[in-house]
């Protein structure tokens, strides 16, 4: 076990992606088969000393650090799950097209989504309140960091649960909250407009962290750091969402003006290319730090599987899927590695 001043400290990251999110917590569902044969049965919030995510991945996260009702109902449960990742996967599954309804007239809602939220937050708003009722950032498993950005302030704002320092919590939330500003991806849904509990007279507008920290391991690993001073061994495991295979050439794109920079058509490139810029230079600069053992899992969105983030189709779930199975066979050993270091 790792503490403040353990010698190592364990750390998960999962990347934004929306129903891509169903990738990560596949791979997570595998590092947990192969740890239950090592003899580690432990879950996932005893296992990480920190868990990062920003959209999709926040959800996830957020979702392994959920406690589970106290017996009578009174409180939360201070070191048992109310969620395995099982449950977790199927939300991408199973319950992505309540989030993501598919559109008829699809052509003319992509023409709307130009000029407005492409869907209504009440479905997605819904299954997060049945999902983490009233649970707090506070109730929190494990030490956790979600990403958002505040767009009336102009800054980062990071859900955080940490340890108690000189009798001070950090500004609570409630975990659906979180869940909500995580991932309101612009154009896509609204922004989140929330509060601390208790209420202290300040709200906060806030969209999808994807904006600054798609992929949020650099994040995790400045807040680790602070967490954990006296470490001298930073274990990071980075989760991805597929990677895209599209590629815009110069004839495509040099005569674009703005609305094909943000046409859903066109699958939002201005949004999507710097999002995967962002995650493939925290992948360069964390595989250059002494002081981390950095892994990172992910893969080409192959076989026709969509980059869309609200492809919840019944065809396009198979074949994300089938996506995360390659990145599984192809990354055998680096899991075996892994889950060495997590056992």
């Amino acid at each position: 076990m790792s503490s403040l001043f353990g010698p190592t400290v364990r750390v998960l990251s999962i990347d934004g992606g929306g129903v891509r999110g169903i990738i990560p917590s596949l791979v997570l569902e595998e590092l947990q088969r192969r740890l239950r044969i090592r003899g580690e049965m432990r879950p996932f919030h005893r296992i990480f000393d920190l868990m990062a995510g920003t959209s999709a991945g926040g959800i996830i996260v957020l979702g392994l650090a959920l406690p589970a009702l106290s017996p009578d109902g009174s409180g939360f449960s201070r070191n048992k799950a109310a969620l395995d990742v099982s449950k977790i996967t199927a939300l991408f599954s199973v319950r992505g097209l309540e989030i993501f309804p598919r559109p008829g007239f699809a052509k003319f809602k992509s023409i709307l989504h130009a000029f407005g939220e492409k869907y209504s937050a009440d479905s997605l708003e819904s299954l997060l309140e049945r999902l983490f009722g009233d649970a707090t950032m506070n109730d929190a498993l494990t030490n956790l960091i979600i990403t958002s950005y505040d767009v009336e302030r102009r800054e980062p704002h990071m859900f955080k649960k940490r340890p108690v320092r000189h009798g001070k919590h950090d500004v609570n939330f409630y975990m659906r909250d979180a869940a909500r500003a995580t991932s309101a991806a612009p154009t896509y849904f609204a922004p989140a407009y929330v509060e601390p509990r208790p209420p202290d007279g300040e709200r906060y507008c806030l969209v999808d962290g994807a904006v600054f920290a798609n992929n949020p391991a650099l994040a995790a690993y400045i807040e680790a750091r602070k967490i954990f001073p006296h470490a001298r061994k930073y274990v990071i495991i980075s989760l991805g969402t597929g990677q895209a295979e599209r590629r815009f050439t110069y004839e495509q794109i040099k005569d674009w003006g703005y609305l094909e920079w943000v046409s859903p058509r066109n699958g939002v490139p201005l949004f999507s290319l710097s999002s995967e810029g962002q995650s493939v230079a925290v992948v360069h600069q964390l595989s250059r730090i002494p002081d981390v053992e950095f892994y990172r899992l992910d893969g080409p969105l192959s076989g026709d599987a969509s980059e869309s983030m609200d492809n919840a189709a019944a065809a396009n779930i198979e074949r994300l899927t089938a996506a995360a199975m390659d990145i599984i066979s192809d990354n055998d050993r680096m899991m075996e590695k892994i889950c060495a270091r997590l056992s």
